[in-house]
Formats: structure tokens, sequence, C-alpha cells
């Protein structure tokens, strides 16, 4: 008989999501591992594990927020030099000071599950002061790694995560979330522990995308006839809209296996980069010359090498693009702490 978890990221994937509660015990209980305690799995994941956290610059829309605001004379006490991911907001991490940064939030969501990367363009020292010793993470447990911008742009964070290569390549696993969405702790922990579990029971898969339920999403998922992701949907990536309509849609996590994240990446790489004109790939918008995580994904998908975990709040993908999103970030963020925390506690 299948496996359950094999069933809940795939034919019954519509269930997952109810059945949220128990796929820490699913994956304890079902993997080959012998493992059956949860802080030995744990112990086991983070040993093998690299979680990067995407902790970029700006952004224009960003920037035309704060310049709006300053133009209306409201203006928050806030560098616009700095990365948008250090602007404070209400802290109901239950420790630390309050206010804390947007990107505290994704940091700490991988506590606990491997050796940190943090990708930056600049501002490492206060990213240290304002977010890592705050969280108590010490320094020999994280690293920085700054993107490079060979055109004069960050050219996407599939990159990104290329340009710290050596930093992961060698683990079994990766992490991958941004510093600017309402993370959740627990969706972090789930995926890590059913990805493992999938690969220890011999499913072939490289992906494991935590998804949430949205009427319009903008990053629509679209399955086979098994519930496997097949194609994935990006307005500002191809330079095109997206259908409408109910859908799943990734939370901005991704848990790969590394060496299929590596392997697509290197692929990727040679096939469409050329030196000092960027990427070109079928798909992109050619003005962007990007080279996206959603690429990597997408390959992934045609290989059927991708799973879903379809038990992610919709809340979760609550990103800060503009001074406006910031209290619907706080709202979204208190709701997820509060659905993690939770959860949790109630994990055996």
């Amino acid at each position: 008989m299948t496996n359950s978890l094999v069933r809940l990221t795939g034919t019954d994937h519509g269930k997952a999501f109810g059945l949220r509660a128990s796929l820490i015990s699913r994956a304890l209980s079902e993997n080959r591992r012998g493992i059956r305690s949860l802080p030995e799995y744990l112990e086991y994941l983070a040993d093998r594990t690299v979680c990067l956290t995407l902790l970029a610059g700006a952004g224009s829309r960003w920037l035309d927020s704060l310049k709006a605001a300053a133009a209306e004379g409201r203006a928050p006490n806030f560098d616009p030099a700095r990365p948008r991911g250090l602007f404070p907001v209400r802290n109901v991490l239950g420790r630390g000071p309050d206010p804390v940064p947007i990107a505290a939030y994704a940091v700490d969501a991988f506590r606990g599950l491997g050796r940190r990367i943090i990708v930056v363009r600049g501002w490492e020292a206060e990213i240290d002061e304002e977010i890592l010793k705050p969280l108590g993470i010490p320094e020999g447990e994280r690293s920085f790694v700054t993107q490079e911008a060979p055109l004069g742009k960050p050219l996407g964070h599939g990159d990104a995560v290329w340009q710290c290569r050596d930093r992961w390549k060698e683990a079994e696993y990766v992490l991958v979330n941004f510093g600017g969405d309402a993370s959740s702790p627990f969706t972090a922990r789930a995926a890590l522990i059913v990805l493992d579990a999938l690969v220890s029971l011999g499913e072939p898969v490289g992906l494991l995308l935590p998804a949430a339920r949205f009427d319009n999403p903008a990053y629509p998922i679209t399955l086979d006839s098994f519930g496997r992701p097949a194609s994935f949907g990006h307005a500002k990536l191809s330079g095109a809209a997206v259908p409408s309509g109910p859908g799943w849609a990734n939370v901005g996590l991704r848990a790969y296996k590394a060496s299929s994240l590596y392997a697509l990446c290197e692929t990727i790489r040679a096939e469409h980069w050329r030196e000092g004109q960027g990427y070109s790939i079928p798909g992109n918008d050619p003005a962007g010359r990007e080279f996206a995580l959603d690429n990597v994904d997408a390959r992934l998908a045609e290989g059927r090498l991708v799973r879903l975990l379809a038990a992610a709040l919709p809340e979760e993908l609550s990103p800060v693009k503009t001074l406006a999103d910031v209290p619907a970030f706080e709202g979204a963020i208190s709701r997820v702490r509060k659905d993690s925390d939770a959860l949790l506690a109630g994990a055996t």
C-alpha cells in the first residue's frame, strides 16, 4: 500500500492542510531511517542541511513608496539605502527587541534546521547587530555571502543561490526563504522532515514545495493528474499575465535536495549565461536577464521531481514590497506565528 506521505504530497494533496498537525508525526513513523524521536531526527537533519535566507537590497517599489511618503511629509525614520528587511515591525517572536526587523522572521523560521547562509548586498554589520545577535544565532552557525551584480543589478535569486554554491553543494538538503516574507517555523520544519522521509522511502523527489490555497494566486501552480506540480506561473518573471481563479501557490519557502538543485543550476548556467549579457532563459522577460529559482523548479517539474506540501497558510505569503504592506505583514506574521507555535507544541 502506498505510504500516506506519498499520497499527501501527490494525489491526496488536497487533504494535507486538514492533516497538517499530524505531518511531522507521520514523517517520524514512515521514514525508513529508523528515527522515531523528533529531537533525534532534527539533529540528524541539521547536520545535513544548509538554510539560505535571501536578504537582498531595497527594491524599486519599496524605494518609490519611501519617496512618496517623504513627499507627503510622513517618511519613517529609516535610511532608504538600507535593505527593506531591516525595516522595523512589531515583534511577536516572544524574545528580542520590539520592534524587530522584518527579516528576523525569515531568519528565525530556520532555527535549529541547519547551517545558515545569509545572502546579502552589504549591511552585514547591521544585520548581525539587529537580527542575528538579538536572535541568539552564534557566529559559528552562520555566514554571509554577498550577491554580485555583474551587469550593475542583481540577476535573480537563482543566480544568488548559484553564486554561493560552494557553501551548500556538499549538503544533502537546502532550505531557501526570503527576508521579506511572513515565514512559518512550522512550515519550514515540516517541509524538511517530510522531504527527508520521502527520500528515505525511495521517492524520486528533488524539491518539496510548501503551498497555500489562494483565490487568485500571483504565482499559480499547475498540477498533473497525480497531484504533482507540472508548471508555474509568474507574471513578473515572464512579463505576462497569469491565469486568474482559485489555486495553489508557493509561499516563498523551498526545500531542495542539494544534488538536484546543483545539477539544475549548473545546467541552466551552462545553457543560458552569456558573459557581459546575463541570462537569456526561454519564458523569462528578456529585459530582466535574470535567473530565478522558478526556472530550477520548472525544470525539476518537467522531470516529475517536484512534490507539493499543500499545508501552508496563505498569510505566509505576505511580502513587504511597499510601506503600505507593513500593516498587513504585521497582521499576517502574528497569525502565522501563533499557528506555528501551536502546531510545534503538539508535534511529537
